[in-house]
């Protein structure tokens, strides 16, 4: 049995990993999924290594979106850590920047989109959040994780990574093929930067753990095995 700690990404919340987590319990496995604060990468880092202190080894880490760049950091240095696996998330390299290396692939359509309030926190509005988060999601969850979003800082786009823990431990990437929050060709790039176990998810979107869990729960069960 291993640990598996699930970090979810920006303007979203832990309950996104929600259908993926009975099959983690089912086979055998201790799971928790983090609630982040999304005030800062590094509020958040402070939150998931905390978290993950108290986790006795081994630990898979798993992270969505901007929680890839969470685990890089929280998880670097860090002796329980047995894997890492990458849910169409920012997978970093030290001195990079999300806005930085997204650069090269263009601005995706679902970026015009995004609010930003008086507290420099962005979200998609709940009319356009399901049909560029997740749009293979049903009708009903799709409108629930729209409420649900936790509004986060402006300021992660430019958070220069610090020295990332998937060159400490084995990395498994999943490709989103029909992403729309981030370039599913930066999401190649940057699974074979990281030197990673890649699957690829023919027409997932962004919340592929919503619209195909058992495709991610297997990736993160393997990792579990090693």
């Amino acid at each position: 049995m291993s640990n598996i700690l699930l970090v979810h990404g920006a303007i979203a919340d832990g309950s996104s990993w929600n259908r993926v987590i009975p099959i983690l319990q089912d086979a055998g496995h201790h799971v928790v999924a983090v609630q982040q604060p999304l005030s800062s990468i590094q509020d958040d880092v402070a939150k998931v290594r905390s978290t993950l202190d108290e986790l006795e080894g081994p630990v898979v880490v798993v992270g969505h979106s901007f929680g890839g760049l969470v685990i890089s950091e929280a998880a670097h240095d860090a002796s329980n850590v047995s894997a890492l696996v990458y849910v169409a998330a920012f997978a970093l390299n030290e001195g990079e920047t999300a806005g930085a290396a997204s650069e090269p692939y263009g601005q995706l359509p679902s970026a015009s989109h995004f609010q930003v309030d008086k507290q420099g926190r962005f979200t998609l509005p709940q009319d356009v959040y399901p049909q560029y988060f997740c749009p293979n999601a049903d009708a009903v969850t799709a409108r629930a994780m729209a409420v649900t979003q936790g509004p986060s800082d402006l300021a992660r786009f430019g958070y220069v990574a610090g020295p990332p823990a998937w060159r400490e431990h084995p990395s498994y990437f999943i490709v989103s093929e029909n992403d729309q929050i981030i370039s599913p060709d930066q999401e190649r790039a940057m699974a074979e930067q990281i030197g990673a176990e890649t699957t690829v998810i023919a027409n997932g979107d962004h919340a592929v753990m919503v619209s195909e869990p058992q495709a991610v729960a297997d990736v993160i069960l393997a990792a579990a095995a090693r």
